[in-house]
């Protein structure tokens, strides 16, 4: 049964930040400005200054839950996806996933389409990404070589957090955020086989997958919001007014344009 505890685990991260990225999928119309990269350090704080924060709690929350009940849980989990290694080959793809393939290729086909297209949403979308991965993957290996916890398979001592899961969910979330519902399921699916495999693998312990997805979540979730409130602002300042006066021969009538 440990074994089904690990994969709700990581179905709660996923349930956890999915359904607030995908709340804030509806905002996104319509964005006109890109910011690349102005905004670069409220785009890095973002994970404390919008909305993103409460994905990163909960993720902190499971993440401590599960080493006050190591022994209970994470233990008894490491151990029977080490004997079994339910994901058999297909463990590989998970690897792989975790790798910023997805991140990668993501990001160049977005720009490389705003290019052609003259198409600042596209060029938005690519921004955000790269800011998502490369902010949630700087913050993840600060913490792996300060922490300095041996991996599972004593191969080294940066263990925590998972880079793969961090990676795979900094991309999940900012395409939940961003896209619609069927996109958003499809990268979380990803994500959260990205995260068991490092457990299947022996590579990680079931905290540094949590730890990692809810980096990974924050700052995909948290660059979307932050882009958003900025495309909104922008919106707000740029107006169409008509006038007309009175004049000693009749009127006169025109407009203004507020930028």
């Amino acid at each position: 049964m440990s074994l089904f505890r690990s994969l709700l685990v990581s179905l709660l991260i996923s349930s956890s930040v999915f359904p607030v990225s995908v709340s804030f999928a509806q905002e996104n119309a319509d964005e006109t400005q890109l910011g690349w990269p102005k905004d670069a350090w409220e785009n890095f704080k973002s994970p404390v200054t919008t909305d993103a924060k409460y994905p990163l709690l909960i993720g902190a929350g499971v993440t401590a839950l599960l080493l006050i009940f190591e022994d209970q849980i994470v233990d008894p989990a490491q151990e029977e996806a080490v004997e079994h290694k339910p994901l058999g080959p297909f463990s590989k793809i998970g690897d792989l996933g975790g790798r910023m393939y997805p991140n990668a290729l993501y990001a160049v086909g977005m720009l490389g389409y705003g290019l052609i297209e003259s198409d600042s949403s596209a060029k938005r979308n690519a921004s955000g990404m790269f800011q998502a991965s490369l902010y949630s993957i700087a913050v993840t290996g600060a913490l792996k070589y300060t922490v300095r916890e041996p991996r599972p398979d004593s191969s080294n001592r940066d263990s925590f957090p998972s880079g793969h899961t961090t990676a795979a969910f900094s991309f999940a979330s900012y395409i939940g955020c961003r896209h619609s519902l069927g996109w958003g399921i499809a990268a979380y699916s990803l994500a959260t086989f990205v995260g068991f495999s490092r457990v299947n693998d022996n590579r990680h312990y079931l905290h540094d997958v949590t730890a990692g997805a809810a980096i990974g979540a924050a700052y995909g979730i948290g660059v979307c919001l932050a882009e958003n409130s900025r495309s909104s602002q922008t919106s707000s300042n740029q107006s169409v007014r008509w006038f007309a006066s009175p004049t000693d021969g009749g009127a006169i009538a025109g407009l203004t344009i507020k930028y």
